[in-house]
């Protein structure tokens, strides 16, 4: 027989193994999420930091052979420092000029470490920029001598190809339509490389583009623009790892800087004779007197580095000019002043000229005396000829027709006074022989000359000529005889430079504890304007509208102030000013319809 028991009932808690359940859940999503939330973070900082722009160097992209390049590093540091800078501020509201940041900040910082944006915004945030000069083309007429650079810009985007390459050529289509008569697009492949080029209807201009990978070649020239192309392809050697390049950039300092610019020893000669040749016109003797005049400082010059940058609200040039083995040991004897004198002599520069330059030299006539040897020694047989004429021909504009009595007659400071941008200069020395300058300046004075006194000073006036002379306070003065005038009777009436509030501002800049051996205080209140009117919206000046509220926010900026300091093997160039030298190259070189 079996025995059944009965069977106990059991009861399980729901609530407890809910509880039990959803913590044995949770425990698991903990663990879990202590290796995805990592996991998560770490594949965004891998991809920020794969898509991070990427410092390229852009010296790789340029020819061995260039005549020069400048490169921009991050254009958007620049273009900051433009619209920070006490001109810009004061000047683009009455102008009118365009921002040069139309898109959000954030957006571009998003933009430039992530790629992701519109493409202009991608463009904007993370493009190194970098132009090179490979050569020069002159066209001369009867009239005119026109000289015309073959540039390339070099756009290292960091961004694909099929992403940037449609952008950009929108943005030059619409560049050639503003500037170029009813220009024609043509598309063709060169070696595997996609090129556009525009050309004018008159075929007078071109605009060549190329793009290879994440970078976009941009010229004047086919043949320039393709000779990079083939450097960024290793076909043809490049910039990168010149010495001499290496060395001044380490003596800029270029790391710090906005804008970087290099002349090789290479580019020394052709650029001194294309400087002289747009200066001298459509002269017969122009091509010999440039080619010389390059021959003989073109061998004292071994190469030239500059950069640029933003800082206290304007901007600051710094030029290093490397000289030859020798040259500034053989100068710096009779060039570099003794004492710190420099600004103690700007007494005779009346109110409202346009520039003013001084120079202070331990022996003025020492300093020619080994010039002149220094030039003609490192000159050719006929360059070394003609060195001598060439030198003495500096002193031609300023009525001085034998330097060499004048240098022996003259003391250890000079000044060079320019009433307007375009007038001829007055030049002011110490007299330390008067019959001596006076011999220096007869042949433009002449021997029928009126005597007569302004104030203290005694006026030599030419009656050949507009010319004149004048002693005062032991002090010499020559130029056009009305500007001479105005140089004494604004000392005889205590109405000098000296007491404005601009030039005060820019003496303030100045370290005169420093051998300064050339100081310039320039009025580029007219360079800055011209400057912020590239970026006008209005389709014409606008002085024609505003000229009054431009003029008076114009006479609160100072002068712009440069010094020259002779080193150990170099010449030091340092300037402070509104824009800059890049802000006059703009302004030098942009076409007139730009904006």
């Amino acid at each position: 027989m079996i025995k059944v028991r009965e069977a106990k009932s059991i009861t399980f808690p729901l609530p407890a193994m809910r509880r039990q359940f959803t913590m044995q859940l949770l425990t698991r999503f903990r663990r879990t999420s202590l290796f995805i939330f990592p996991a998560i973070v770490a594949l965004v900082c891998a991809w920020l930091y794969w898509n991070r722009p990427r410092y390229a160097d852009m010296t790789a992209y340029v020819p061995s052979d260039c005549l020069a390049f400048v490169e921009v590093d991050n254009p958007l540091a620049l273009f900051d420092g433009i619209e920070q800078s006490e001109a810009w501020k004061a000047l683009a509201t009455p102008i009118g000029a365009r921002s040069f940041r139309p898109i959000n900040r954030r957006l571009i910082d998003v933009a430039r470490w992530t790629g992701v944006g519109s493409a202009d915004a991608v463009l904007l945030a993370r493009s190194q920029l970098a132009i090179v000069f490979t050569g020069a083309e002159t066209n001369k007429t009867d009239s005119s001598l026109t000289i015309r650079p073959l540039a390339v810009l070099v756009i290292e985007t960091h961004t694909s190809q099929r992403r940037m390459k449609p952008v950009l050529e929108g943005h030059l289509q619409e560049f050639v339509q503003r500037m170029y008569d009813r220009p024609v697009l043509s598309h063709k492949q060169v070696d595997d490389i996609d090129v556009s080029e525009w050309l004018s209807a008159d075929g007078g201009h071109r605009l060549v583009a190329a793009f290879a990978d994440s970078v976009a070649m941009i010229g004047n020239d086919e043949a320039s623009v393709l000779r990079c192309i083939d450097v960024r392809r290793g076909k043809s050697p490049s910039l990168a790892g010149n010495e001499q390049l290496k060395s001044l950039r380490a003596q800029a300092g270029s790391r710090d800087s906005s804008v970087f610019g290099f002349i090789p020893k290479a580019g020394i000669k052709p650029l001194l004779q294309a400087w002289i040749l747009s200066h001298a016109g459509s002269a017969p003797d122009a091509t010999t007197i440039a080619r010389l005049f390059a021959d003989v400082f073109g061998n004292i010059i071994d190469g030239l580095s500059w950069t640029s940058t933003f800082t206290d609200g304007v901007a600051e040039d710094h030029c290093f000019l490397s000289l030859s083995e020798g040259i500034a040991s053989q100068l710096r004897a009779n060039a570099v002043p003794d004492d710190r004198t420099i600004l103690n002599n700007l007494s005779f520069v009346p109110r409202d000229v346009y520039s003013v330059s001084a120079y202070q030299f331990r022996d003025t006539e020492g300093f020619w005396r080994d010039l002149n040897a220094l030039v003609s020694s490192h000159a050719d047989v006929v360059a070394a000829i003609a060195a001598r004429p060439l030198l003495r021909s500096l002193f031609k504009p300023y009525g001085i027709d034998d330097p060499d009595s004048f240098v022996r007659a003259a003391g250890p400071h000079l000044e060079t006074i320019r009433q307007d941008e375009n007038s001829p200069s007055v030049l002011v020395t110490d007299t330390l022989d008067r019959r001596g300058l006076l011999r220096a300046s007869q042949e433009r004075i002449g021997p029928a000359a009126k005597h007569e006194a302004v104030g203290d000073a005694e006026l030599i006036s030419s009656s050949l000529n507009n010319w004149a002379v004048s002693f005062a306070e032991n002090r010499f003065l020559i130029g056009p005889a009305e500007n001479v005038r105005a140089c004494v009777e604004a000392k005889a009436q205590s109405q000098t430079l000296a007491s404005e509030d601009a030039l005060r501002r820019s003496q303030q800049l100045v370290d005169t504890s420093l051998p300064i051996i050339a100081l310039t205080f320039t009025d580029d209140r007219r360079a800055a304007i011209s400057f912020v009117e590239l970026f006008s919206h209005h389709g014409r000046s606008a002085f024609s509208t505003n000229a009054e509220t431009i003029n008076q926010a114009s006479r609160r900026m100072p002068y712009a102030v440069a010094v020259t300091l002779m080193k150990d093997q170099s010449l030091e160039w340092t300037s402070r000013s509104s824009f800059g030298l890049l802000g006059s190259l703009l302004v030098r070189f942009a076409p007139e319809n730009l904006n």
